[in-house]
């Protein structure tokens, strides 16, 4: 509970506090003004509380705790980012306050661009500058920075189950053609198993760049070309950008005139203006009839085979993003100039995609990306971080962007793999591979007349490398669904930042430590970059478990890891449940039999939540699914599977359990009267790892002599049944 007191003389200002009377967050007082007023703009002025930081606001550069820093919030196409001063590509003005032990959240419910200001040049105060509109914020307080998102996303909306394929590994170029090559690519994929899902194609698969129309001199048979790769077990994603060519052969350009979509100035004239390389009017995404217009265009995706639909240029990207004032908006029948309407064009392009999707797939699920969003995009589309540049620092930032926006209720996000711009190098690359196949839309994407940069482009050892991690993904679904799952239903992030966990820990948001993150809520990630040789690690409060060599180590502690070019520093904590499969190239296939529920050791009481479905469809939504709690309980040596919930089969008939961090022979009883000894496995291994066996580097073969072989001594495997399993242990 909070208490608000309000204040009217001599200025209007609001406090909120704790019913314990804590000052949680309150305007600024003192130096007359509370809300301030100056032509069109209003400020919202915060008294700053000793100790505040301040985290999330969505797409911003900079460090985890933006205390001291002013951030300007207006979409923008930043090519080459980099300089925190400039607004990137997605505006969500949201943020939470940390300070004595509590936590809240602040939504400025207002589109017009802002200056989101946490004590620059003002420490005494943080203020929020809008350009136009009024001071509309929504404030949120809980016991944890979880229930904050779980509030905010209530609010805003939380994403939708993806398609299973979009959590696979996802293959793009500025651009692949002709329509031979991107076969070429696809079955070099299966040849060299390496799994992969989707095959991206930028705007060159089009016309002229005109959406709608292909180019058929690039591309002859996009039918043929989609099924073929379907049978090899991928999807295809296309880019769409909002321009429609001022073309009279076009026909969307007529059209779109035709039914008046566009969007217009106050005179009621056409907006023009370049997307390199066309002359463009662009569909007003604010106006029902356009979103409709869009819906019935965007059909050509799917009736070519294309089920990803790639957003792109949806700032709008127009020179310097620069819309003028006076366009004139639907706004959904409420009319809005262009400074109110601009922050959200790209997520009212998202949506009209995901409808298209919705009314033109079938029963397919949608997958969309974009570029450009505003708060509540994540109930239509997937964000990807832009144009990044093949630097290490970017691999570090791009991390700090996927876990703001997961601080931020956008879960499903990721950047360009190996960077877009420029050449990247192999230890970069490699480097990338592995981090980024921890990010919950992993996509590798390069620009035009760059290097290549598909896994086998760096030679056979960053190959086998890309491999085993690769892999490792593709274990790990069966973990990473359910916590898409669990996003859908709470907010919570994939991506997660170690404030979620540790908010009131001040080494978190010591550098280098704000770029850890953690992968759900059990598996620790330690990105290193090209020149790394070993790595500063924090690892925060409890009991934490070393990936590759099972050894315990100590939480509330900084460590120093060598680091070997093969592996990044992964860490699993005491009591994680991690459900994982076999190995599989394609989310098209289907895994073996046995599900492989792996069991860290800890002290405190853990539940997972194991989420399986069809992956495809959206028969989950009348109830075809299957979720069952996983419940570890230390203190009475069980593990106990609850009934299970929804009408699903699952795909898997044997549940292998494996522990971790547990005597060297356990002894195990189950409720169904089985009983005999459970696995105690010294090591999880990157699969992919015995492939470098066809290297002929003796000098790096040895690095891994000691993590080739792993035997499996016994296993205890039981029926996957409905009902409640329960599997009591002893010494």
């Amino acid at each position: 509970m909070i208490v608000m007191e309000i204040e009217k003389l001599p200025m209007f200002r609001v406090i909120f506090k704790t019913k314990d009377g804590k000052v949680i967050n309150e305007d600024y007082a003192g130096k007359g003004f509370g809300t301030g007023y100056i032509g069109n703009r209003s400020t919202l002025y915060k008294k700053l509380q000793a100790g505040e930081r301040f985290v999330g606001l969505g797409e911003v550069l900079g460090d985890l705790d933006k205390r001291g820093t002013g951030y300007t919030l207006n979409n923008t196409d930043t090519y080459k980012y980099g300089d925190p001063r400039l607004p990137m590509y997605t505006n969500v003005p949201f943020y939470i306050g940390i300070h004595h032990n509590m936590v809240y959240g602040l939504f400025s419910h207002n589109t017009f661009k802002s200056f989101f200001n946490f004590g620059l040049s003002t420490p005494e105060f943080s203020s929020i500058t809008l350009e136009g509109g009024n001071v509309d914020y929504f404030f949120m307080f809980d016991t944890s920075i979880s229930g904050i998102l779980y509030n905010y996303t209530y609010l805003t909306g939380r994403m939708p189950l993806p398609p299973i394929w979009s959590l696979g590994y996802h293959q793009s170029r500025c651009s692949y053609f002709p329509q031979s090559n991107v076969e070429i690519i696809a079955e070099t994929f299966r040849r060299k198993k390496l799994p992969a899902d989707c095959i991206v194609l930028d705007a060159d698969y089009l016309f002229e760049y005109e959406p709608f129309r292909i180019n058929t001199d690039r591309f002859p048979d996009m039918k043929d070309l989609t099924r073929k790769l379907k049978e090899l077990g991928f999807e295809v994603t296309a880019s769409v950008n909002p321009g429609i060519k001022k073309d009279s052969t076009y026909f969307a350009y007529t059209d779109g005139l035709k039914r008046d979509i566009f969007i217009k100035y106050a005179d009621g004239s056409y907006y023009t203006a370049d997307i390199a390389p066309s002359t463009n009017n662009f569909p007003d995404f604010t106006n029902p009839k356009a979103r409709t217009w869009w819906i019935e265009k965007m059909k050509y995706l799917p009736d070519n085979g294309i089920n990803g639909y790639w957003n792109d240029m949806n700032e709008p990207a127009v020179g310097g993003s620069y819309i003028p004032d006076n366009l004139l908006f639907d706004f959904d029948g409420h009319k809005a100039n262009g400074l109110e309407a601009k922050n959200i064009y790209g997520m009212q392009m998202a949506r009209s995609s995901y409808e298209a999707a919705i009314k033109n797939g079938g029963n397919r699920r949608p997958f969309i990306l974009t570029r450009s969003g505003y708060a509540g995009v994540q109930r239509y589309a997937a964000v990807w971080t832009g144009d990044n540049t093949a630097k290490d620092e970017y691999l570090l930032g791009g991390i700090l962007l996927n876990t703001q926006m997961g601080l931020s209720g956008i879960p499903f996000v990721g950047d360009d793999i190996g960077g877009y711009i420029g050449t990247t190098t192999k230890e970069l690359y490699t480097r990338w591979m592995q981090v980024g196949m921890f990010q919950p839309f992993a996509r590798n994407h390069k620009e035009a007349f760059a290097n290549a940069n598909e896994p086998w482009s760096y030679g056979e050892e960053a190959e086998a490398i890309s491999r085993s991690f690769l892999e490792f993904r593709y274990q790990l679904l069966p973990y990473l669904y359910s916590k898409f799952y669990e996003a859908n239903q709470t907010g919570i992030p994939i991506t997660r930042s170690l404030a979620i966990e540790n908010p009131f820990d001040d080494k978190i948001y010591q550098a280098p430590y704000q770029y850890q993150f953690l992968c759900g809520d059990a598996i620790m990630v330690i990105p290193v970059t090209s020149h790394e040789k070993a790595k500063a690690v924090y690892l925060p409060d409890g009991e934490w478990f070393d990936l590759y060599s099972d050894e315990s180590i100590a939480g509330n502690h900084e460590y120093k890891f060598d680091v070997q070019y093969h592996q990044i520093p992964l860490f699993i904590k005491a009591s994680s449940i991690i459900p994982m499969q076999k190995v599989i190239q394609t989310t098209k296939e289907i895994p073996a039999d046995t599900l492989f529920v792996h069991l860290y050791k800890g002290t405190k009481k853990n539940i997972f939540t194991y989420y399986e479905d069809d992956g495809f469809s959206n028969n989950y939504k009348k109830g075809n699914y299957l979720k069952r709690l996983i419940e570890y309980d230390p203190f009475n040596q069980k593990l106990i599977l609850f009934e299970q919930e929804g009408s699903y089969t699952s795909k898997f008939n044997y549940i292998q359990l494996i522990l971790h961090g547990f005597q060297d022979e356990v002894k195990a009883i189950g409720n169904n009267g089985q009983s005999g000894k459970l696995n105690v496995q010294s090591k999880i291994l990157l699969n992919g790892l015995n492939y470098l066996e066809d290297i002929y580097d003796p000098t790096y073969f040895k690095l891994l002599e000691s993590y080739q072989k792993v035997g499996v001594q016994q296993t205890y495997t039981f029926q996957f049944s409905p009902e409640k399993i329960e599997i009591s242990w002893y010494n």
